[in-house]
């Protein structure tokens, strides 16, 4: 069995996407399984166009990927949940409170994780749920974020600027959520 990351956004066809298959370029060899879903998902419909050029850019790769609404079951059997916003934390939860030690926004878990030390090899499915617990542990005392900080913005229909812009803010989200669960950085380069 393998540790379990869910990635959520509305759509499902532009930031959860491109997290899940960056997050899921960059973790190499680590057992990790990254799926992502919406919360008002288009289900069925594949990367927006925008978005995926900008996923090719940073490396990763949109093919195959069906946008799925976020379930019950999906989020339950989750290990660790992304946001891209805290609206989509507060539906969550609202509807399953006891996720919450598990569900973060993509932001807030890399900046509440950021202190955490590398795990120790080999890393177990184990060994990153303990992680996921120490960064929860970091609630309340490391200092808030200010204001739309913690958020990444939808850019849906905004065009490729925006895209762009979105891209860079989820690449730079998945950086520290793979430094904040402990696993080597992996360097990429984006073309």
């Amino acid at each position: 069995m393998s540790f379990s990351v869910l990635i959520v956004c509305t759509g499902n066809i532009c930031r959860s996407p491109l997290a899940e298959r960056l997050l899921t370029a960059r973790l190499g060899a680590a057992p990790v399984v990254v799926t992502s879903a919406g919360t008002g998902a288009l289900v069925g419909r594949g990367v927006d166009e925008p978005s995926a050029l900008v996923l090719r850019e940073l490396g990763g790769d949109p093919t195959g990927h069906q946008a799925r609404r976020l379930t019950r079951e999906l989020a339950n059997a989750a290990d660790l949940i992304l946001t891209a916003e805290s609206s989509h934390r507060s539906t969550l939860l609202q509807a399953e409170p006891t996720l919450f030690r598990r569900t973060f926004t993509l932001r807030e878990f890399a900046r509440l994780g950021a202190a955490q030390p590398p795990l120790a090899p080999p890393i177990t499915d184990s060994a990153l749920r303990s992680r996921v617990v120490e960064v929860a542990a970091q609630r309340g005392w490391i200092e808030p974020a200010a204001p739309g900080l913690d958020e990444i913005g939808d850019p849906f229909g905004a065009g490729l600027e925006m895209a762009r812009l979105v891209g860079g803010q989820i690449s730079d989200a998945v950086d520290g959520v793979i430094l904040s669960m402990g696993l080597a950085r992996v360097h990429h380069t984006p073309a």
